[in-house]
């Protein structure tokens, strides 16, 4: 099997996870509130890798698809985080699996490192197996007490951070594809590799920008439902105009504009009809 089987194998049974834990536990909440917590779940890894690994280089991915190691690390990265990670978080919250069960699943994770490791799909630089577990408890405990309180507290700073980090992920989702297929990057002037100067850039930039965004549109009316496409238009065409955002190939700042208008919308629509309190219909 090539290096990227191995990653969209472990991907595979992430997504399996998810969605027999919301096909079991369907009287539990409504499928879109299992959505939005499998996209704040997502949110918590992308923020916990973006510090080990976008800034402090603590180990690379090696699927095998680039030549360039960022570009490898990213790809890694989003098969992984994205699908096996919030799939496990499901399964512990959905099932509520106590500590002894937790420790099973951390060390399931502990042995698919050696693995990985092995046959050099990954390597460590300074991590350690003991980080690998200490962070796989603390992420599996914070998502099982954070589900049924999201579940119960539907209004609230527990409802905007849930919606906050879930719509980070929609907004950002993107930009990583895009640099990865070279339409275009983020030239910020940082001392590092391209794609990972690019990557910390604009997801800082996003998760201010979501904050921004997320603020307008729960003021729930016509004007706070405007300002976050005019805000995040605005940003972009400027950060063009200043040679920020570099657009590559055949690919068309209205392109990434159209991509903000989809992402947007979706962010709107999830704030106005997900987490909703019971008696609000």
């Amino acid at each position: 099997m090539k290096p990227i089987g191995c990653f969209n194998v472990l991907a595979l049974i992430g997504i399996i996870a998810a969605l027999l834990t919301v096909y079991k536990k369907r009287n539990i909440t409504e499928t879109s509130t299992w959505l939005i917590f499998y996209l704040l779940s997502t949110a918590i890894t992308w923020l916990g890798e973006f510090i080990v690994l976008g800034l402090f280089d603590s180990y690379a991915y090696k699927p095998g698809l680039f030549q360039n190691p960022w570009a490898e690390n990213l790809t890694g990265h989003l098969i992984l985080n994205s699908t096996l990670w919030p799939g496990t978080a499901l399964l512990v919250a959905g099932y509520r699996l106590k500590f002894r069960g937790i420790l099973v699943i951390t060390a399931g994770f502990l042995v698919l490192e050696v693995l990985f490791l092995r046959m050099d799909l990954y390597e460590h630089h300074w991590w350690r197996y003991f980080m690998t577990a200490l962070a796989i408890c603390f992420y599996l405990v914070l998502l099982k007490l954070w589900f049924p309180l999201m579940n119960r507290k539907r209004y609230g700073t527990v409802r905007f951070i849930s919606l906050y980090l879930a719509s980070f992920v929609i907004l950002h989702l993107p930009t990583p594809l895009l640099l990865l297929y070279g339409k275009q990057y983020y030239a910020f002037g940082l001392p590092c590799d391209t794609v990972r100067a690019s990557v910390i850039f604009i997801l800082l930039y996003q998760l201010l920008e979501t904050l921004i965004i997320l603020f307008f549109l729960s003021r729930k009316t016509w004007v706070g439902n405007l300002v976050p496409y005019i805000l995040s238009m605005t940003g972009q065409i400027y950060l063009a105009s200043q040679n920020i955002l570099i657009i590559q190939e055949d690919w068309k700042l209205g392109y990434t504009l159209l991509l903000y208008a989809l992402t947007l919308t979706l962010c709107l629509l999830m704030e106005k009809y997900t987490l909703k309190a019971k008696n609000d219909g």
